[in-house]
């Protein structure tokens, strides 16, 4: 009996077999004369040390012990060495296109939009974190979201910067004074960044600041009594805790983008110092939810943006809970964007003061320029500092767009195909046919080494370069938002923070040099 129940066991087997292989035959078959059809060619592959690509996974997870960097050793090498489109085995055999082509970024993100989506991957990879949002979402719930979402971003939403005038002010006080000669103590700027994006952030969905700022100044000032600064929502007691959500804020991320790096095997990072993050986080933004919860439940419905001008705010929160009433989705949303408004923008301002420490010709033409456009004597009524303003202000916005091209917040991104789909170029010997994708392959484009290309960006493309931008009209090989359907709602928020906050520093301060091993140190201005 043993034996029967074994051998009728081996003709299963033999016959999944046969199965898949006819299945697959046939697939590859039908794929094939899909790609003849549409003339297409084949993608260089490139080849690996170790079956699966192990061996680039094993440097990616040792970054931190060999010294080397992801982008500018691996990502930016590799298309340098084999081509700006190639085709890659990754772990378990599957087969992934990389590219830095314009063409097929356009493609993938715009022309070609409704044969991508972000792929279940993603929400494996970030759903323990941001759960069900508009970031690990496609179809009509990504379509809601961000119908939603949209008119948080208005015009008149992004000109209210008071928040962000107070947020400037508590970052000067982190500083800390100046010495005789003019001089504030070194500091480390990046956490001061991070509490001012992330204190602006709330402000802007939750209709109030979590002042993380005042927060951390009074946890490292023992015994002063900053604590009355950090406004009705924060007093001394709470301070703990807005630091304890900023803290929570930081470690998540951390294992979140580890969890992206492990690629399938992302379930690996679930740790309890994850848990315990993604915990703190939650209960934090409960108490929001259900405060406006409860308001909604008294009033008909949130005012629109265009409403909220003069009276009650509009802001995020009160949007989504005067249309959902699912606590948790809330939450998830809430979180999804404050990751995204506060990781981007930090990340533009670390980098912009970076390059200003390290480009002091730079800094004295965007100074002069600031100085001209916004007098730091003159009223608030002659030269105001508004989303227009600062629009106009050329050289700003050249610093800006030569930041985020060197510089990008987010230099990877990927797309899943939906159905077979054609890319317009990248394929045959030199590079310069269609190729055809198979639904359920990944597409990964690196802006990161697009927009450091020296075909597109000149010689120089490595060296920060602002005048580059005069005259030149943005296309598809700049990318720092992303584009298309899916381009980034709170681009010209993040732009606007950034730009009033290196305004108000310029107008402070009239050097920053770089200390290292200890952040920078600014004279004040004179």
């Amino acid at each position: 009996m043993a034996y029967i129940s074994f051998q009728y066991f081996m003709y299963l087997c033999a016959a999944f077999i046969l199965y898949y292989s006819v299945r697959s035959y046939i697939s590859n078959r039908r794929f094939r004369q899909f790609a003849l059809q549409n003339g297409c060619a084949a993608p260089h592959q490139t080849r690996n040390k170790l079956p699966w690509g192990i061996d680039r996974l094993y440097r990616v997870l040792n970054l931190a012990k060999s010294g080397e960097d992801l982008l500018d050793d691996i990502f930016v090498q590799r298309f340098l060495d084999e081509g700006w489109t190639m085709q890659c085995t990754t772990l378990f055999g599957a087969q992934i296109i990389q590219t830095v082509d314009p063409q097929n970024v356009q493609a993938v993100l715009a022309t070609k939009f409704k044969d991508f989506e972000v792929g279940e991957g993603r929400h494996k990879q970030f759903g323990v974190v941001l759960g069900k949002s508009i970031f690990t979402s496609d179809g009509p719930f990504w379509e809601h979201s961000r119908a939603l979402f949209r008119p948080q971003f208005a015009r008149e939403q992004i000109n209210d910067l008071a928040s962000t005038e107070k947020s400037t002010q508590d970052l000067f006080q982190a500083l800390g004074p100046v010495d005789e000669n003019g001089w504030t103590a070194s500091v480390d700027l990046l956490p001061l960044l991070y509490h001012f994006t992330l204190d602006t952030a709330t402000d802007f969905l939750f209709g109030q600041s979590v002042d993380s700022q005042l927060a951390a100044l009074q946890i490292s000032k023992e015994g002063e009594d900053v604590a009355e600064k950090a406004g009705h929502v924060n007093a001394a007691a709470d301070a703990a805790q807005e630091d304890n959500f900023a803290d929570a804020f930081a470690t998540a991320n951390k294992y979140m983008v580890l969890r992206i790096r492990l690629q399938g095997l992302y379930w690996l990072v679930n740790n309890t110092q994850l848990q315990r993050a993604v915990a703190t986080m939650r209960r934090f933004t409960d108490q929001f939810v259900q405060l406006a919860l409860q308001h909604s439940q008294s009033s008909k419905r949130a005012p629109s943006a265009s409403e909220a001008v003069g009276k009650e705010r509009y802001s995020l929160l009160s949007a989504l809970a005067a249309q959902a009433q699912d606590p948790t989705e809330i939450r998830d949303q809430l979180l999804a964007i404050l990751l995204a408004g506060r990781d981007t923008t930090a990340a533009l301002l670390g980098w912009v003061l970076y390059v200003l420490a390290t480009h002091p010709a730079v800094f004295q033409d965007l100074r002069a320029a600031v100085l001209a456009a916004f007098p730091p004597s003159s009223s608030s009524s002659t030269h105001p500092i508004t989303f227009t303003s600062l629009k106009a202000c050329r050289y700003l916005t050249y610093v800006l767009n030569e930041t985020l091209r060197l510089y990008p917040p987010v230099p990877l991104n990927l797309r899943v195909a939906l159905r077979d789909t054609v890319l317009p170029t990248g394929g045959g010997p030199d590079g310069s046919q269609p190729i055809a994708v198979r639904k359920g392959q990944v597409v990964v484009f690196c802006v990161y080494a697009m927009q450091r290309r020296e075909d597109l960006w000149g010689s120089d493309a490595g060296v920060f370069r602002p005048e580059r931008w005069e005259g030149r009209k943005l296309d598809w090989g700049f990318l720092p938002f992303s584009g298309g359907p899916r381009v980034c709602l709170g681009q010209q928020y993040a732009l606007t923070e950034a730009a009033y906050l290196v305004v108000r520093f310029l107008q402070r301060f009239d050097r920053l040099d770089p200390v290292s091993g200890a952040g920078s140190r600014a004279p004040a201005g004179k």
